[in-house]
């Protein structure tokens, strides 16, 4: 029936089973009993109920005189899962003989499940499997009587479990109401220091205070990714700086974007809200306004938080849409931004032509161009890496995509595009165009009123349904109901993202209008990170396109005053229609 397998025994058990297979070395293996041990919840990992257990386990055999041969242990696993391996494997020995018997301390040890406990039940009244306990009574399961009276206290078993986790979730719901920080490791950025314990020595912690250094940490990572830093740059950085999570460990990417991402560091900005179960103001209301927003993930409802709050929803937005734009692009025939080195990737097109030979020969090969180094020899004999930008011949395949004859140093490039682009920025007749194209504000409040009736339209169906379920509604309403709820939770999911998707598009508007006065522009670029200044010049430019030039014969003063072996009239910038 199961399939029997080897685990490792945690050291405490494996010397209590060497000790229970000596003492009943001379005994028939038919009259042997296996003992089983279980607990739900072993926070400290210290396993110190199922070895009090296996305990008294052994002091109830030697009282009674039973042969225990061995226990089987599993710890941190709830009643009501069918799976746990140690008991799969001693019901796998009692099941195929020659021993019969299983020892727990009760019934609810075995199982708080009724399929569970049912499975069981057919082991004693179909295969001769006994259960006896060290806190209950025996149950003859091949008589009728016994059998219900073992499935009574499996009832009464699973009852009970039922009822602690609907009292669980209740409490639940109730401390995310008042804004409670819910329990787990300790969130980054909170859980200042107050005391020390006077047994343990540990610290005491203040789980609702910042600790002043993480929030600085924090307000840095949250500027850097703005600026258009990678995770990946940052983890490194963070790393060797000896800067650690929460729980001690490296930052990894992935896990930085979580963690800025958490809506508990945003203001709460959700206005007033009822309690969904009495109707009246929400508690969490009572809470200083500033605060952070409480998620209480289970029914998704947002609360304001009893700690204080970190990040705007601008600042949140405005990560988010950094983040996201560091991914894989969507259209995989523009070329992606090699870790912000190179800002005019996806942008900077060849205007070379086609050589003899290929398909497209004699044609403009509007290929995209890429950053690449190359280290150059001077005549002084010192090496030095140039960056720049190159059309490339073939792609990763091998196959052909663009003529590969035209190159230019990405330094002098990126710099004439950036003189173009913010005297653009500066230019009051482009910045009226671009505050008028990025005032999303209006539908993303209309948006929020739409998500606030569908979400209340949702929870009085989910109500309805519940009402149904417990015998007091019509039992044919339920297809329907289970029908609008489908639909609404679509709705729902729908109207979200559209927010979501304004939201980060004014946070990029945000970051990109820090030029709305003269001289704010030239000022902030070069404190600005590559893919702050990637999306600056992506919403004026459509293309910069990059013709075939003799650039040793050429030369550029830039606004510096520094002068570049760079044709300006080898480059055209296509802007972008406002």
């Amino acid at each position: 029936m199961t399939k029997t397998t080897t685990r490792t025994e945690p050291a405490w058990l494996a010397e209590i089973n060497a000790a229970l297979a000596v003492s009943v070395a001379d005994i028939d293996p038919a009259d042997w009993i296996y003992g089983y041990v279980r607990i739900s919840r072993d926070e400290k990992d210290r396993a110190e109920g199922v070895q009090l257990q296996a305990k008294n386990q052994v002091a109830h055999a030697t009282r009674k005189r039973l042969p225990l041969a061995r226990i089987f242990c599993d710890n941190d696993l709830s009643g009501a899962d069918a799976d746990r391996p140690a008991l799969r494997e001693a019901l796998g020995l009692v099941t195929a003989g020659p021993s019969k018997i299983i020892l727990a301390r009760d019934v609810a040890r075995l199982t708080r499940d009724y399929d569970l406990g049912n499975e069981l039940m057919k082991l004693g009244r179909d295969s001769g499997v006994r259960y006896v306990f060290v806190k209950d009574t025996e149950y003859d399961l091949t008589a009728g009587a016994g059998r219900k009276n073992f499935m009574v206290k499996v009832a009464e078993a699973a009852e009970y479990r039922e009822t602690n986790t609907e009292n669980l979730l209740d409490r639940m719901s109730e401390e995310a109401a008042k804004g409670v920080m819910q329990g787990g490791s300790r969130r980054f950025g909170y859980g200042k220091v107050v005391g020390t314990h006077p047994i343990t020595g540990d610290d005491i912690l203040d789980r609702c205070a910042l600790r002043d250094e993480e929030v600085t940490v924090l307000r840095e990572g949250r500027d850097r990714i703005i600026n258009g830093e990678t995770q990946t740059t940052i983890c490194a950085d963070w790393n060797a700086r000896g800067i650690t999570t929460s729980e001690g460990k490296l930052w990894r990417v992935g896990k930085l974007s979580h963690v800025l991402l958490l809506e508990a560091y945003v203001v709460y900005d959700l206005g007033e809200h009822t309690d969904p179960g009495t109707g009246q103001r929400c508690a969490c209301l009572d809470n200083p306004e500033g605060n952070g927003i409480r998620v209480h993930e289970r029914t998704g409802t947002r609360h304001r938080a009893q700690w204080p709050a970190i990040f705007t929803r601008t600042e949140h937005d405005a990560m988010r849409a950094a983040i996201t734009a560091h991914r894989r692009s969507k259209t995989p025939e523009v070329p992606r931004q090699r870790n912000g080195e190179y800002l005019l990737t996806g942008l900077a097109a060849c205007a070379g032509t086609w050589p003899e030979g290929t398909e497209k020969a004699g044609q403009v090969c509007d290929g995209w161009m890429v950053g690449s180094a190359i280290k150059r020899k001077r005549k002084s004999g010192a090496v030095v890496t140039e960056r720049r930008y190159g059309c490339r011949a073939t792609d990763s395949a091998k196959r052909p995509c663009g003529c590969g004859k035209v190159f230019r140093n990405a330094d002098a490039l990126e710099m004439w595009v950036a003189q173009q682009v913010i005297a653009e920025y500066e230019n009051p007749e482009i910045l009226a165009r671009l505050d008028k194209g990025n005032d999303n504000a209006g539908r993303i409040a209309e948006l929020q009123s739409r998500i606030e009736v569908t979400a209340g339209n949702l929870d009085a169906e989910a109500d309805r349904r519940t009402e149904v379920l417990t015998g007091a509604g019509d039992q044919d309403d339920l297809r329907v109901i289970d029908r609008t709820i489908a639909g609404l939770k679509q709705a729902l999911k729908s109207l979200r993202a559209e927010q979501d998707s304004l939201r980060s598009a004014q946070a990029l508007a945000v970051l990109a209008d820090i030029g709305s006065t003269p001289g704010e522009l030239r000022k902030a670029w070069d404190s600005k990170g590559a893919r702050w200044r990637h999306e600056a010049i992506a919403r004026l430019v459509e293309k910069v396109i990059v013709k075939p030039a003799r650039i040793y014969a050429a030369q550029w003063k830039d606004q510096n005053g520094k002068v570049w072996r760079f044709d300006e009239s080898s480059v055209e910038i296509l802007w972008r229609e406002l």
